[in-house]
């Protein structure tokens, strides 16, 4: 069952990691191209989904467990694994949906400030995520706290 349940991971992984690395690539193409390409491979995998998996999925075999039931106290070093993967795995998906998409968006740093002149009116003088400042005239960080 380890095995099974590692090996079915190990792919769900890989095929995220394929999709996170495509996205990105296509991102250089256009958003509208990325968005387009992975709506088009989910809309070939959902007949798939609905067809092919049986209609009782999901659905309990038996009554519902209890808390009592569920959360196992006699079992030390089964708690400490569940409590460690919960910590792994939230702080995971919390890396990847608030600081990481403010930290790819933030304005290389290398060419902000005094050095880097701008002029108001020439709108791409500076680097993406940068904006120019009328009272300094130089390149600085629009985004607040970044």
């Amino acid at each position: 069952l380890f095995q099974l349940v590692s090996l079915l991971t190990g792919w769900k992984n890989s095929l995220k990691g394929v999709g996170y690395f495509l996205g990105s690539a296509l991102l250089e193409v256009s958003y509208e191209a990325a968005l387009g390409f992975m709506i088009g491979l989910i809309v070939i995998a959902m007949p798939f989904a609905i067809f092919g998996l049986d209609k009782n999925l999901g659905t309990a075999k038996k009554k519902n467990s209890s808390l009592k039931e569920i959360f196992v106290l006699d079992n030390f070093n089964l708690n400490v694994l569940s409590l460690a993967r919960l910590f792994l795995f939230a702080s995971r998906d919390f890396w990847f949906e608030v600081p990481l998409p403010f930290y790819l968006r933030s304005p290389n740093c290398l060419a902000l400030g005094p050095f880097f002149p701008c002029s108001p009116q020439d709108v791409d003088t500076c680097t993406s995520g940068a904006v120019c400042d009328p009272t300094l005239d130089y390149c600085t960080n629009g985004n607040e706290g970044g």
